[in-house]
């Protein structure tokens, strides 16, 4: 694992639309160096929203977030993408690029890294295998399943050996044999001191990985600290 050790700190935090929607509302949220912590709650309660924020996608209205120390709102772009590289990020908006391979899609974050191409194979071939698409390295993402897009989204978050990996729904468009791979490699993650953020319905996967569950509604924490086991 990287050197990278991420403490969330997370103050005051607002975000706001153009449109005077409030999504998030005064979040005040610690979260530990290698701790495995679930968002729960609601469709639109805030979740992918706060989600974004930690991994510097978007920027708050008001508060601040910061990672091991570092306070996102002051980071150049450039810092702010360096910070990125530590982090693995797989939301339900794939973003996968159609005109390359399997394989290249997941190889991304690897040659933003600037990682020798042996290197980047051996990481590739890994992740693929062990999210259940090692056969399919050379297909384009087209040919591949809702479910199967997922799987190779989460291998892109899982190439760069990330201290910090933030999931929306990680298993929602899975069947239960890949979703269960899917825990088990999160598990095993979580056991090597990544540090894990997680967004979900999936009451089975809460349930399986011990972990803290924070609860959001309409933009506040209404609960946190339970632990499940």
């Amino acid at each position: 694992m990287t050197d990278f050790v991420p403490m969330i700190e997370i103050s005051a935090l607002t975000r706001r639309y153009p449109d005077g929607r409030e999504v998030l509302r005064g979040i005040d949220l610690r979260i530990q160096a290698g701790e495995m912590l679930f968002l729960g709650g609601p469709s639109g309660a805030g979740k992918t929203t706060l989600l974004r924020l930690i991994a510097g996608i978007d920027r708050p209205t008001s508060g601040e977030i910061k990672l091991n120390g570092q306070p996102l709102s002051r980071l150049s772009s450039p810092a702010l993408e360096a910070l990125r590289k530590n982090i693995g990020m797989v939301f339900q908006e794939h973003k996968l690029l159609l005109d390359r391979s399997v394989e290249q899609n997941a190889a991304l974050p690897l040659q933003i890294q600037g990682l020798a191409g042996a290197e980047i194979h051996k990481r590739v071939a890994a992740a693929l295998e062990r999210v259940g698409l090692g056969g399919r390295a050379n297909d384009s993402p087209l040919a591949l399943s809702g479910g199967e897009r997922q799987r190779l989204c989460i291998a892109r978050a899982l190439v760069g050996k990330p201290a910090l990996i933030v999931a929306d729904e990680p298993t929602g468009n899975l069947d239960t044999e890949y979703g269960e791979a899917i825990l088990t490699l999160f598990r095993s993650f979580h056991l090597a001191g990544v540090t894990l953020v997680i967004a979900t319905h999936d009451e089975r996967l809460v349930q399986s990985l011990e972990g803290r569950l924070v609860h959001l509604d309409q933009g506040r924490v209404i609960s946190d600290g339970r632990t499940i086991s």
